[in-house]
């Protein structure tokens, strides 16, 4: 069991230390995810167990693994992330978040390991395939349409003629996907940011326009856990280097392509 750090509320201390803490763990796990303790939140999440907690415990790796941890130790993450999607979705084969999650996390180790390499391992297909089922199981889920988005210009930004050859990818498809995410979700700053990366990317004008008035739309809403505060701020960051012209700050936020969606909620819970 893990011991959450300072500053969670007392209530969720004393439901960890209490012997009625195992029969709401699950609870536990989402305070301490909403409070951006993710290293306890996965911890408390497997000890959850069933396909609901390892899909917990996956979103909050993927979170640890992208927000806080660096090098190795983020790359370990995402290797454990796919551990427990692929545990979620053994458990239940129809649970979105399990596919969702581990569709991320191939994306995350795709990045890392490079194109080719990822190509190989079969990380695109894969990550294809359980997005593709967590849109059967839920069509109307902003993250799994961000994912599909996500999916087709990722491979088209990356791969270009021979991305959109060898797995059917499409910019035109990406951005529908997206623009379709961002209206069931139009504060979902994580996605707003994505979303902008990968428009960056394309290069020109609109693109950039583009990205600026999507960012811009996200940053009214405001956060409302720990999660949420780390994706706006990022979101703000890029937002304000485009406002600016400032080129150098939009090469460094670039340069730091290695996250990926890493919020999806759990399914019927508030994004």
């Amino acid at each position: 069991m893990c011991f959450p750090r300072a500053g969670l509320p007392l209530m969720v201390l004393l439901l960890v230390a209490s012997p009625a803490f195992a029969a709401a763990p699950l609870d536990a796990a989402r305070q301490a995810f909403a409070q951006g303790d993710f290293r306890c939140a996965a911890t408390l999440a497997h000890e959850a167990g069933a396909a609901e907690g390892e899909a917990l415990a996956a979103r909050a790796e993927l979170a640890e693994g992208d927000f806080v941890a660096q090098g190795e130790a983020s790359h370990e993450d995402f290797r454990q992330a796919v551990k427990s999607a692929r545990a979620a979705i053994l458990l239940d084969p129809r649970n979105v978040e399990g596919h969702l999650y581990l569709a991320l996390a191939l994306g995350f180790l795709g990045r890392i390991e490079g194109s080719v390499a990822a190509h190989f391992a079969g990380y695109a297909e894969e990550a294809r395939q359980h997005i593709d089922k967590a849109l059967e199981l839920a069509p109307t889920d902003p993250w799994a349409n961000a994912l599909l988005g996500g999916w087709n210009l990722e491979i088209v930004n990356d791969g270009g003629v021979f991305g959109e050859t060898l797995y059917g990818a499409s910019r035109d498809k990406g951005i529908a996907a997206y623009n379709y995410a961002l209206a069931l979700a139009p504060g979902n700053a994580a996605i707003a940011y994505q979303y902008a990366l990968q428009l960056v990317a394309m290069g020109g004008a609109w693109p950039r326009a583009e990205a600026y008035q999507v960012l811009k739309t996200s940053m009214r809403t405001e956060p409302t856990d720990a999660f949420q505060r780390l994706a706006w701020r990022r979101a703000e960051r890029m937002m304000l280097a485009l406002e600016s012209h400032d080129d150098r700050a939009l090469q460094a936020i670039m340069k730091d392509r290695t996250s990926l969606l890493t919020g999806p909620a759990t399914t019927g819970k508030s994004r």
